[in-house]
């Protein structure tokens, strides 16, 4: 399967120079698929092997994949690698929002208040639904972030993935999809979070806090705990952006 640029994805490549690296990946990767030269099913090259084709770090075309996964284009699967999806009703009901919020049809305000009312709703349905299994991703999410303090990329990455892992428990796959789509929209919004917070480690108990809430199956608490670390968030966004 060739995935290398070719003659007229170069052709919009000036048009795309401002946009960021992984953007450009992600849509040259979406542009095959709408194409059929990548069919539902077919396996994606490793990221390091696209890093090499693209000439681009592999955070690159991770942070690249995890915008098409957000589309509901491709899927991730742990120890098999990343295929393409069969497109469905739903992902006709992301792929129009994910566009726009990654081309920045939205203002901040509008994506953190979208957040909110989402993850208000997914943490809610967690505590209903959430498996054993599905509760130890959120512990490893949250262990893997503890180590992570002083990186910025790795904090965001294990912060969605704590985030991403409650609505996974959520039960909902519309739900999953949805939040995966405002999480990578929101992924520079995170960076500043952290970057911004002078005590991370408040982050990483507001975090605790939801997850013993899930833990409780107690719903009214976990709705609590997740508005208020989610405004905590966006007053720090927020004050960096005025």
């Amino acid at each position: 399967m060739n995935t290398k640029p070719t003659k007229r994805n170069k052709q919009t490549k000036q048009k795309a120079q401002s946009q960021k690296i992984y953007e450009q990946i992600a849509r040259h990767i979406k542009q095959k698929i709408e194409e059929g030269v990548l069919a539902p099913g077919d396996k994606l090259p490793p990221m390091t092997e696209l890093a090499k084709q693209f000439g681009v770090s592999r955070a690159a075309v991770r942070e690249a994949f995890s915008s098409l996964v957000g589309m509901g284009l491709i899927d991730l699967r742990h120890g098999e690698g990343t295929f393409v999806q069969k497109i469905d009703v739903q992902t006709m009901i992301i792929e129009p929002m994910n566009a726009a919020l990654l081309l920045g049809r939205s203002n901040l305000r509008e994506l953190l208040e979208m957040r909110r009312l989402l993850e208000i709703s997914t943490v809610r349905f967690a505590c209903e639904r959430r498996t054993e299994e599905e509760l130890a991703a959120m512990r490893e999410a949250l262990l893997r972030q503890e180590t992570a303090l002083h990186s910025s990329d790795e904090w965001v990455n294990y912060d969605l993935q704590f985030h991403i892992a409650i609505a996974e428990a959520a039960g909902n796959n519309v739900l999953r999809n949805l939040m995966n789509t405002l999480s990578e929209a929101l992924r520079s919004i995170l960076r500043t979070s952290h970057e911004e917070q002078k005590n991370p480690e408040v982050l990483l108990l507001e975090h605790c806090q939801i997850i013993a809430a899930i833990e409780q199956r107690d719903g009214e608490t976990a709705c609590a705990r997740m508005s208020e670390h989610l405004l905590n968030s966006e007053q720090i966004v927020l004050s960096k952006k005025a």
